[in-house]
């Protein structure tokens, strides 16, 4: 892939969370694969996709508990869905753990202090963001009784992205 330390944060931004939805709405909700559809958009010094993945994943919560509907249960969230991946260590917990939270504040309206909390990860947050977004894409589409490909559609609309005809 061409180094893309010249483009536009937002162009990138906008990328990142087209790649994820993209992924998903052709039916794979593997975290992994999609860490490698995002993985171009993480440029050292110039850009993270932390921001764009939980958007991506706030948007998807939104979906799962719209105003006025019973709200997820934070226990056993991860165990119902995202049980095929390993959460092995207190530090993966933990990161992985922060990563809903985040999304959830930004649907509430806060901004997590990112920079602060998670700047400085080896690996980096927006590793753990693509388990958000897995994670509430899951469970809209669980809750909706839809295709999960239907859900990152409607996450795609709702965030003025449009997804390529082939997805």
């Amino acid at each position: 892939m061409a180094k893309r330390s010249g483009e536009d944060p937002d162009v990138l931004h906008r990328k990142a969370q087209i790649a994820i939805l993209s992924g998903l709405a052709s039916g794979n909700d593997d975290a992994f694969e999609l860490m490698l559809s995002v993985r171009p958009y993480d440029v050292r010094s110039h850009f993270t996709p932390d921001v764009a993945l939980l958007e991506v994943a706030a948007a998807a919560l939104g979906l799962a508990c719209p105003p006025g509907s019973e709200r997820l249960e934070y226990e056993g969230l991860t165990d119902r869905y995202l049980a095929d991946l390993m959460l092995d260590g207190r530090t993966v917990r933990h990161r992985t753990r922060y990563a809903i939270y985040a999304a959830a504040c930004m649907h509430g309206g806060l901004n997590p202090d990112l920079l602060m909390e998670a700047g400085g990860w080896d690996p980096r947050l927006w590793t753990y963001a693509v388990s958000a977004v897995v994670l509430y894409s899951r469970a809209a589409a669980d809750r909706l009784g839809v295709p999960r490909s239907e859900v990152a559609s409607r996450v795609a609309e709702e965030l003025g992205l449009e997804l390529s005809a082939a997805t």
